[in-house]
Parts: C-alpha cells; structure tokens; sequence
C-alpha cells in the first residue's frame, strides 16, 4: 500500500506532504515481495542512478539501427530510424508519469484537483472524515476537514478505519504545531519531530 498526504491552509496553500508506504502487507503480496512500500525518490529517475544514460543509450540504439536498415536509400530509411526514436522516446516517457512510482508533481496534482470534491461533500455533511470523495486510476482520495484546513489522502488499497484514525492522529500532531508561539500561522510546517510522528502514526494505523 502507498499514500500521500497533504496538509493544505483555508487558503488552499500547501503545508505539509509526505510520501509513505505501509508497514503492513496488504492480502495481494507475496513472500518475495517486500513487507514496506514506498514511492521511489526523484532520484530514481536522473541520471545520478544511470537512468537517463539508459535512456539515452536506448534511444541511440534504435536510432542507430533504423538508420542501418534505411543505409543507402533515402526518405523511408530515414524516416524509419526517426519513427523508432521517438516512439522509443515517447515510451520512456510514459514510464516516467504512470502508476504508484509516477512523478512527485503528479500526485501533487492530483490532491490539489481533489479539493473542489472535498468542499463539495463537506458542505452536504457535518463529518469531518470524508472517505472517498474522488478518484483518479489507482488513486482513492479521502480527506479530514477541521477549522478549514483539509488533510489530503492518497491512497491505492481500501482502509476506511486506519485512515480515519490516522487523521485523528496527525490532526493533533498539526494542532500542537499551530499552537506554538514559535510556528507562524499558515506557512509551511518544516519540524523533523512532525514528521516523525506522523510517520510513526502511520505505521500504527496505515
């Protein structure tokens, strides 16, 4: 299981994110998987790991040999090795921006396109858990509303009691931020011991 949160101000501004997998295995996993799961960092796709050169090497793979098959005619030879490139490319691309490993900024997205669902369900009712407001592919969204300030869950697997618990938890983790004198109302919420904690309520209840 996988899940991002997102703390978001009245005035819809970010606070707080955190991205996390869960400690405990869910019924499809197997023994040779792992017990946590998480998304992978930016890293994994720069060339600080070899990716891009990969890439890269692909590409000019493809190139290359599309030109070899078109050597010494013109028009469909080249044409060829310039369709194979940029499939090859498009296709590494789509690696990139697909799935739970997608892009930071995709799930950022997709929590910030969540809001309007989550103001119009809460206008209807007077609970502050609001369990499945929207959906995007593998993405439930659910949300906690409290004093106008929306805690945003993405999440992949079905968990309607461990969410809700684990909202109690981090909305008291942020009351006690919001109240020291020393934290500045509605700006981004920077303590390690925050996000400890949350984590660590994550790992009870998620």
């Amino acid at each position: 299981m996988s899940f991002y949160l997102a703390i978001v101000s009245p005035l819809d501004t970010p606070l707080y994110e955190l991205q996390f997998g869960s400690a405990k295995p869910t019924a499809t996993s197997n023994s040779a998987s792992s017990s946590t799961s998480s998304f992978p960092s930016w890293s994994t796709f720069t060339g600080s790991n070899g990716s891009d050169a990969s890439i890269a090497a692909a590409g000019a793979g493809a190139g290359a040999g599309a030109s070899a098959s078109g050597s010494g005619s013109t028009g469909p030879g080249g044409a060829g090795g310039a369709g194979a490139l940029a499939a090859n490319a498009n296709a590494n691309l789509g690696l990139l921006g697909s799935g739970p490993g997608g892009e930071k900024h995709l799930l950022q997205m997709v929590a910030h396109a969540s809001l309007d669902a989550v103001e119009e369900t809460s206008e209807g009712t007077g609970t502050l858990y609001l369990k499945a407001v929207d959906r995007h592919n593998e993405w439930t969204v659910s949300a906690f509303i409290a004093a106008n300030v929306k805690l945003i869950l993405l999440h992949d697997q079905k968990n309607d009691d461990g969410i809700r618990l684990f909202f109690g938890d981090v909305w008291e983790l942020y009351t006690k931020i919001a109240l020291n004198p020393f934290h500045s109302v509605n700006t981004p919420i920077r303590n390690p011991l925050f996000e400890t904690r949350v984590r660590a309520s994550a790992k009870k209840f998620l």
